[in-house]
């Protein structure tokens, strides 16, 4: 009976113990398709104050990486396992001149665009794995050591899509070139190298350029992720009071560094409290999400900043023509009032505008603030009004 006891008890626990690895690979499963189905904010990650700092940094490592490209190419020019004819060498050159333009561009010239970046991507997968066919068989093994710079930009800039595809590219040519290495090694024989050594080289090259790119991203992805999170607010997408303080700061440095003039505008639902009374809270939130998108698209324009201070308060800043932001602030009272929506609502807005020829603009960061607690009050001013419309003070 005891022994049966145990025979049973040592079932179960294997079987436990299946479920269990059944379980945490569904749970890896399901994390890596959240991580290649999430969507890409390439905006964030270039602009956004907690990576801004990096980018000139990266920049400077791309080009720098980039000459690593051409410096491989004159060095295998002059070597025994370089290209060989006349075809071969004239398109190598052509790639050459191609590296050190990039090269130039990356160090050089301004922050690019999501395009670019993908540009660079292919340009750095297809045209290399171009010139390595070119090589000995144990030169191209060892050159696709390359690809990681590529890997190490699409870690950075570019979606787990994109990355995917560099490293079934990047595979592909590994996989490849070790093969046609190993086959070169068995049939003509080379001192200095063997079959398993081939097998090692190939392995390791696909840690390398496959393995560390996607723990890079995943771990870049998190902390992009986790910086989001603290600064943006969670119902809309828009900044939160702890995000939009930073970019108040660099709109009114730009501002004043142009001679632009800036206006800082609070707008706020009007009687929100009887929409959730009489919807509901959730029915509310879908309110304030509609309101803070069609706010988006019309700072978007303008080149300002967006943020929801409060429950159903926002705060815009804009720097530009007086002239335009004044009428973007009629703008809002208009287009953020209409009748066709399930839930109709007024907003209250009020502008605080601070011309370019301010005397202000002496005092410092400090008139931020001001322009803020400026607007608030205009706001308040236009909601006892009956709300529904723009109230502006000039400082």
């Amino acid at each position: 009976m005891a022994s049966g006891g145990r025979d049973f008890d040592e079932v179960a626990s294997i079987r436990r113990s299946g479920r269990h690895r059944r379980g945490v690979l569904a749970k890896l499963a399901a994390a890596t398709s959240d991580w290649y189905r999430a969507p890409h904010d390439f905006e964030w990650i270039l602009n956004h104050r907690s990576t801004r700092p990096l980018t000139g940094i990266i920049r400077a490592v791309f080009g720098t990486a980039t000459m690593m490209y051409a410096l491989t190419s004159i060095l295998m020019l002059f070597s025994d396992l370089g290209p060989r004819g006349t075809t071969a060498i004239g398109w190598v050159a052509l790639v050459l001149a191609i590296q050190v333009a990039v090269a130039a561009r990356c160090v050089l010239g301004p922050i690019p665009g999501k395009k670019w970046f993908i540009g660079f991507l292919a340009f750095g997968d297809i045209l290399t794995t171009s010139v390595l066919i070119l090589y000995d068989p144990i030169a191209s093994l060892i050159g696709t050591v390359l690809f990681a710079i590529t890997g190490a930009l699409c870690t950075y800039f570019l979606s787990p899509r994109l990355l995917v595809a560099h490293l079934v590219w990047t595979a592909t040519f590994i996989v490849g070139f070790g093969i046609r290495t190993f086959v070169t090694v068995m049939h003509d024989g080379v001192g200095y190298i063997d079959g398993p050594a081939v097998a090692t080289a190939t392995v390791v090259l696909l840690l390398a350029t496959v393995g560390v790119p996607v723990f890079a991203q995943v771990a870049w992805t998190t902390l992009s992720n986790d910086a989001k999170r603290s600064v943006l607010d969670p119902l809309t997408g828009v900044y939160n009071r702890r995000g939009i303080d930073s970019e108040l700061l660099d709109l009114w440095q730009q501002a004043q560094k142009r001679e632009l003039s800036m206006a800082f505008l609070v707008v706020d639902i009007d009687k929100f409290k009887s929409v959730n009374d009489r919807f509901g809270h959730s029915r509310g939130d879908d309110v304030i999400v509609r309101v803070a998108d069609r706010l988006r698209r019309l700072v978007r324009h303008q080149g300002g900043v967006l943020a929801r201070t409060g429950g159903e308060e926002f705060l815009v800043a804009l720097a530009g023509d007086a002239r335009a932001m004044v009428d973007l602030g009629f703008d809002i009272v208009r287009v953020l009032c209409d009748a066709r929506d399930d839930i109709p609502v007024t907003v209250s807005v009020g502008m605080a505008l601070l011309r370019d020829d301010s005397a202000l603009w002496d005092v410092g960061t400090s008139v931020v603030g001001r322009a803020a607690r400026t607007a608030d009050a205009a706001m308040y001013r236009s909601k006892q009004s009956g709300g529904n419309s723009l109230v502006i003070d000039e400082i």
